[in-house]
């Protein structure tokens, strides 16, 4: 009966290099390979390709939208400063307030037309 070899675990951050990206062995994969992959991917597809750093928005504008606080967004994103998310996010929060707006106003059951019978 063979032994079984023992396997090697590769950690998915190289505690050498600390980057996230490496190859199988540890050392860090060129900048472009995940963009590379990704064009391929989206080609294969027939998605259209708008880059790696549109997932960051996406990202961003999902915890936005699901009315995660600015602050968690920024520390999620890695910003030094919450005014950097808040300034480049400022569109998604008005969007979101209004969301909460209406939610409050739904909740409490006001109705434009005073008139208008419960229920409608």
């Amino acid at each position: 009966m063979k032994q079984q070899q023992e396997r090697k675990s590769v950690p998915i951050i190289s505690e050498q290099y600390a980057f996230v990206n490496t190859k199988w062995n540890g050392e860090p994969m060129q900048n472009g390979t995940p963009y590379f992959w990704l064009g391929e991917f989206c080609e294969k597809h027939d998605l259209p390709f708008y880059g790696l750093h549109s997932f960051r928005h996406l990202f961003a504008s999902l915890l936005v939208n699901q009315g995660v606080d600015i602050v968690t967004v920024s520390g999620a994103l890695g910003h030094s400063t919450v005014s950097t998310t808040s300034n480049i996010y400022c569109h998604m929060l008005e969007e979101s307030r209004a969301k909460v707006s209406d939610a409050v106003s739904s909740a409490l059951n006001f109705r434009t037309n005073k008139n208008e019978p419960k229920g409608t």
